[in-house]
């Protein structure tokens, strides 16, 4: 679960208490002191926001000042994307609906889920759309696979508002965590700088052209689930073994991948030799993709989505922000 850092906390209680970030910060060293270092900055910050009465509910924050556990946040975000409502049967057997919004302000973004019919039925209607700026309350801010995503119940609202918001917004952009690969948990998109070990020979499969699923072979035909009978594509995937000091873990990348590493087109996979493969052993990168149960396994995978060179202005600005 993600937790609020330090800077965070003392950012809060600041803004609640209009405390100097120095005051909080003595504070907190005395309360820590006093209770003969047992306890982190970040538990001894939380002992002297309730000592303080701050309450981190019900407060106006902005994206990158959620935190989880919050139930009452309020925040004005600019609606960058909207995803169709989907259906499902509450336990009790009983219809209902479920929406997904990305929203954005000038310090972030964030999912947002809606699971109030009347909040939907806005968008349904016309009311709030992409684009709009609205004012959330009451919103109770999640932990979801390493992001925080904010969710609005039945006691939460949503509407138009007046404050504008500047800046380009990415229509979708989902937070990408920088960690370790011993950081990783299921269904965590983020980012690991580490070393190729190991290279596996490539694999070919076929896939439907329009969604990239596999196909099933009927007769002399191939049918997609989705798209029935189809002319197939092929994709290739490789296994690698990444280390990056924490830990070391399986991983896959597809065709796009491949090229990209090798420097090669679709063809060139194909020509791809022993002696190429073992050419990126030792060869320490950037990889940006999803972290995948392997359930075969029960094993943690990775699955690669991009790769980045490490250069010496990408290792200066990581350390820059240390």
């Amino acid at each position: 679960m993600i937790k609020p850092t330090y800077d965070q906390l003392v950012k809060r209680i600041c803004s609640a208490t209009k405390l100097s970030v120095e005051e909080v910060e003595r504070r907190v060293l005395e309360k820590k002191s006093k209770l003969s270092d047992l306890i982190s900055k970040e538990g001894a910050a939380q002992i002297v926001a309730a000592e303080l009465g701050v309450d981190f509910d019900g407060q106006k924050v902005k994206i990158n000042e959620l935190m989880t556990g919050m139930r009452k946040a309020t925040l004005i975000a600019k609606i960058t994307r909207v995803f169709p409502p989907r259906g499902f049967m509450t336990k009790n057997g009983a219809e209902s609906k479920v929406m997904n919004l990305f929203i954005a302000d000038e310090t972030g973004n964030s999912k947002c889920v809606l699971w109030d019919v009347n909040q939907i039925k806005l968008f349904e209607e016309g009311k709030l759309k992409e684009g709009d700026t609205v004012e959330l309350k009451d919103a109770a801010v999640r932990e979801n696979t390493g992001n925080l995503e904010v969710h609005l119940g039945s006691i939460s609202q949503i509407s138009l508002s007046s404050e504008v918001i500047s800046g380009t917004f990415s229509p979708q952009k989902p937070a990408i965590l920088k960690t370790t690969l011993s950081g990783l948990s299921d269904n965590m998109r983020a980012s690991v700088r580490a070393v190729i070990v190991q290279v596996f020979e490539p694999r070919f499969f076929i896939v439907c052209p329009e969604c990239g699923k596999k196909v099933s072979i009927e007769g002399d035909k191939f049918k997609c689930l989705t798209h029935n009978f189809v002319m197939p594509s092929e994709r290739a995937l490789m296994n690698f073994t990444l280390d990056d000091g924490t830990g070391n873990m399986r991983s896959v990348g597809f065709s796009d991948v491949l090229k990209k590493i090798f420097g090669v087109d679709d063809a060139g996979i194909k020509s791809i030799t022993p002696e190429t493969r073992n050419e990126l052993l030792g060869k320490e990168m950037i990889f940006v993709g999803r972290a995948r149960k392997n359930v075969m396994y029960n094993t943690l995978e990775f699955q690669i989505g991009d790769i980045e060179e490490v250069t010496p202005d990408s290792l200066m600005q990581e350390l820059s922000k240390k």
